[in-house]
């Protein structure tokens, strides 16, 4: 069974930029952090997924960069990116480039990319499932390679590097990767790579998934108390208070340690966040750490 979290309980929210003008972002960016969030995520997307397909939609890595100076103490990230849009290299100088702008707040949150119309769309190319699964393991390597070391030469099925340098390093000794997904051979790579797995799944299906990755853990030598457990939930949590701080504990039990939310749009949904941020967090954070 796993055991009982080692990690400290932090709350986060997302805020995919479609549809939302820079002056927006800018303010929902600045409220999270004055209510005392521990981090905030965009999302990777080249058009908008929601209302009008040619609405605005900013793009990820340039949006995080400037946001990243537009706050000062909350952590920053994105809620995917899909490695498939990417390719490793590229995207690690954009993370590091991140990380120094942040002064050290970044997570690197990827997954193995999933949107084929938006793919297909901007001429991505889309490989199955499972080549995608590899291509990510693949890119891992590759990020962590180039982070460490002064060159790095890597062949692999999918990415070749070939005496590359890179500096500068990250600010972060260990820069950590939050891995979204929940098939089998994804549990199997985020026990082999992750710092922090999400997904949105039940406090039950939590239990089960953490169990799977704890048992790969043992083929690659991981302690499983190593992985911070991540869970997304939607804006409607945020919404009303009734039932929040039950919902936390039951999660939190269940082994999660990360708990986010869509940040709401309307007024109603930000004056009950706010009711949230000052006195129920506050109470879960000290009864539940």
């Amino acid at each position: 069974m796993p055991t009982a979290p080692s990690h400290p309980l932090t709350f986060g929210v997302v805020t995919g930029q479609h549809q939302l003008t820079w002056p927006q972002l800018i303010r929902q960016w600045q409220l999270a952090e004055e209510l005392g969030f521990d981090s905030i995520f965009l999302f990777d997307h080249f058009m908008a997924l929601y209302a009008d397909p040619d609405g605005p939609c900013l793009e990820a890595s340039t949006l995080l960069s400037a946001l990243a100076l537009k706050t000062s103490t909350i952590k920053i990230g994105v809620l995917v990116y899909g490695n498939t849009h990417r390719h490793p290299a590229v995207f690690a100088k954009e993370m590091v480039t991140i990380d120094h702008v942040s002064d050290g707040r970044l997570i690197v949150g990827i997954g193995t990319g999933w949107n084929e119309r938006e793919h297909r769309a901007y001429s991505l190319p889309f490989p199955s499932a499972g080549d995608r699964v590899e291509m990510l393991d693949e890119s891992i390597q590759v990020m962590r390679s180039l982070f460490a070391n002064t060159r790095t030469t890597f062949e692999g099925a999918h990415y070749q590097l070939q005496d590359a340098p890179f500096a500068p390093k990250p600010l972060q000794s260990h820069l950590p990767f939050m891995i979204g997904g929940g098939r089998p051979k994804m549990l199997k790579l985020i026990a082999k790579h992750a710092d922090i797995w999400d997904s949105g799944r039940t406090p039950a299906e939590l239990r089960q998934g953490i169990e799977t990755i704890t048992a790969h853990c043992d083929e690659f030598g991981r302690d499983p108390r190593s992985i911070v457990h991540s869970v997304s939930l939607g804006a409607d949590k945020l919404e009303n208070p009734v039932g929040f701080a039950e919902m936390v504990r039951e999660y939190r039990a269940a082994g999660a340690s990360q708990l986010l939310f869509d940040l709401p749009l309307s007024e109603a949904g930000i004056d009950s966040t706010r009711r949230i941020a000052a006195a129920i967090i506050p109470e879960l954070r000290r009864d539940l750490n």
